[in-house]
C-alpha cells in the first residue's frame, strides 16, 4: 500500500477544488497601517485557476501558526472581464496592491498573455462579512464579523460548520477524509464587537472547519465573504 510521506502540517490548508493553483502571496500592510481596512495585516494570495483572490489570517499559538483562508474577489465567469489569472502580488511603499496575472495559451499553442493591474481598496465599501476566525478554546470558534451586522448573528440557524481531514496521496489533491457536520450547541454574540463565539464538540487538531454563514446577518445589502476554511492545530 502507500504510506504518506513526511508532512509538516500546514499553518492554513487551502481547500481542494474549492481552490485549485494558489501561486503568490503577499501581506496586506501598509504604510499608514489602515489602508486595507478590516484586512489590514492578512495575506491574500492569488488563484489561478479560477481567477480570483483569496485571503488568509494567521493565529499563533504557542510556537505553531494555525488559521483560515476565505475568499477575497469572486470567481469568474468563463468570459466575464476580471484577472486572466493572478499569479504573484505585492503592496507598493505607498500602500498600493498590485496583482500581476497572465494566461497561458495551452502549452506551447501560442503567446502567452499577462498584465499588471492597480487595485484601489476603499474600506468604507464593502459589504459586511467575515473579517477572521479563531480558535478561542478546546471547542470554541469565534467567527469576527465585519459592517453592519444583524442580531441574526446570535442564531446557531444560521451557521453550519463541517469539519474533515486531508490525507497525502498519489491522487491530485487528495479526497477529504472523516468529514463529519459539527453541531452548534451555543452561540454568544457581542455586537459592540461584531463578534460571533460558537461552541462545538471538541476541536480535532489537525481538521480543517468549514464554515458557512447565512447571508442574512448583513443588516442590509450583500453579505461576503459568507465562508471560512481554518485549520486547527490547538487551543490557546
Amino acid at each position: 500500500g502507500f504510506t504518506p510521506p513526511p508532512l509538516d502540517p500546514p499553518a492554513i490548508n487551502i481547500p481542494h477544488p474549492w481552490t485549485r493553483s494558489v501561486n503568490g502571496v503577499c501581506f496586506l500592510e501598509s504604510p499608514a497601517g489602515h489602508s486595507f481596512g478590516p484586512f489590514e495585516g492578512h495575506l491574500i494570495g492569488c488563484e489561478y485557476d479560477t481567477r480570483r483572490l483569496v485571503r488568509m489570517t494567521l493565529q499563533k499559538i504557542g510556537d505553531q501558526f494555525q488559521g483560515a483562508v476565505y475568499p477575497l474577489s469572486r470567481e469568474a465567469a468563463p468570459d466575464s472581464l476580471s484577472f486572466l489569472g493572478p499569479v504573484s502580488c505585492a503592496v507598493s511603499p505607498r500602500g498600493e496592491l498590485y496583482i500581476g496575472s497572465m494566461k497561458d495559451s495551452g502549452w506551447g499553442a501560442g503567446n502567452n498573455v499577462g498584465e499588471v493591474i492597480q487595485l484601489k481598496f476603499d474600506p468604507a465599501s464593502l459589504p459586511a462579512g467575515i473579517a477572521e476566525v479563531e480558535a478561542v478554546g478546546p471547542d470554541s470558534l469565534a467567527i469576527q464579523l465585519h459592517g453592519d451586522i444583524a442580531a441574526a448573528a446570535g442564531d446557531a440557524s444560521n451557521y453550519r460548520i463541517e469539519s474533515y481531514t486531508r490525507v497525502s496521496t498519489p491522487a491530485y489533491g487528495g479526497p477529504d477524509q472523516h468529514r463529519r457536520r459539527e453541531t452548534i450547541e451555543k452561540v454568544e454574540f457581542d455586537a459592540a464587537q461584531r463578534r460571533a463565539t460558537l461552541k462545538l464538540a471538541p476541536l480535532r487538531p489537525g481538521f480543517v472547519y468549514e464554515i458557512h454563514v447565512d447571508r442574512k446577518l448583513a443588516q442590509r445589502g450583500d453579505f461576503f465573504p459568507a465562508e471560512a476554511h481554518f485549520t486547527f492545530h490547538a487551543a490557546p
